[in-house]
């Protein structure tokens, strides 16, 4: 599904990513995690685009990303939902006016038959009642779970999360990862950067361990937290477990 061989990214004073090479494969859940830093977010960015990499390939279902390529990322962003950490939704439309903005005006999908679509994500997350409210009156648990349905509204093959709970209050982390629980079970293909890692023992199929901009160690989620085979790693194990 996608290939990222060997990509890099260089920032002022910083190089995020390092030689980084990852197969990801229809139906899997991954899992990045590491210290703050450490290039996870960098990576998920990279395979939407909105970091242009400097140096190796991203592939797309057999056809490599050129950022430069305007009418080839807006395809290839079509079939990929992107969940950010601050929600980014528009504050002057209605939930619903959020929902249905990309389908009807990027993939030009019939307007009711789309609000139709909205309508029941909205019931299923157990916020059809908010669906004409202005999204600032929402709470940070509702608004990233309006952002995760507004993202499955455009239909796509792959959903990123970057870090979806880590603006929220504690007690809204779980209705959040409630959402991508059922996500999980219905085979999306997922990768998510997250910080709790009792989701991602539960929930990937695979977690990569990344540190300075480089893939230190993935396996299975069983494998990993109860056997890791590198020492960063288990360092880091001990102080987030």
């Amino acid at each position: 599904m996608i290939k990222i061989e060997h990509i890099s990214k260089q920032f002022p004073n910083i190089k995020a990513l390092d030689d980084v090479s990852v197969h990801i494969h229809p139906n899997e859940i991954i899992c990045l995690i590491g210290p703050s830093g450490s290039g996870k977010s960098t990576l998920c960015r990279c395979i939407n685009g909105l970091e242009i990499i400097d140096e190796g390939t991203i592939t797309v279902n057999g056809e490599v990303i050129d950022c430069n390529n305007e009418k080839q990322m807006c395809a290839i962003r079509t079939k990929m939902g992107f969940v950010f950490q601050h929600f980014n939704l528009f504050p002057h439309l209605t939930v619903l006016e959020n929902m249905i903005l990309g389908p009807v005006e990027v993939q030009h999908r019939n307007k009711d038959e789309v609000k139709q679509e909205a309508l029941a994500l909205l019931e299923r997350i157990g916020l059809k009642e908010k669906a004409n409210e202005y999204v600032n009156k929402l709470s940070g648990g509702q608004k990233q779970r309006v952002a995760i349905v507004r993202a499955l509204c455009m239909k796509p093959e792959i959903m990123l999360f970057d870090e979806p709970t880590s603006a929220l209050d504690p007690e809204m982390v779980k209705e959040v990862l409630d959402v991508m629980r059922e996500l999980a079970k219905e085979n999306m293909t997922m990768v998510v950067v997250t910080h709790e890692m009792n989701f991602a023992k539960e929930v990937a199929t695979r977690i990569i361990f990344m540190d300075e901009g480089k893939i230190v160690e993935e396996n299975n989620p069983k494998d990993f937290f109860e056997n890791p085979t590198q020492q960063r790693t288990k360092e880091f194990l001990a102080k987030v477990l």
